[in-house]
């Protein structure tokens, strides 16, 4: 096993063999798991800009809220998507 996980879903303990890894499975696949993480991170981005417009500049922060809220919708609808099938 690899020192990196090439999912947050993988352990990174080295120490584990593939058997013992065998009962830590993940409830949902990478790729549900990826869309989960993304739109996690694109409602994260949204937060921030929103703390960081009352800094000053606020149309700079809301415009990348903006764009930040348009790729949010996407993931989110993509999830809905593969959580329905």
């Amino acid at each position: 096993m690899s020192t990196t996980p090439e999912t947050m879903s993988e352990p990174m303990d080295p120490a584990f063999s593939d058997d013992d890894a065998n009962w830590i499975q993940s409830p949902v696949d990478d790729e549900t798991y990826n869309l989960l993480m993304a739109l996690a991170s694109k409602l994260e981005a949204i937060d921030t800009y929103r703390v960081y417009a009352t800094d000053g500049n606020p149309n700079l922060w809301r415009e990348l809220a903006d764009q930040e809220a348009r790729g949010a919708e996407r993931l989110y609808t993509e999830l809905r998507r593969r959580i329905a099938a």
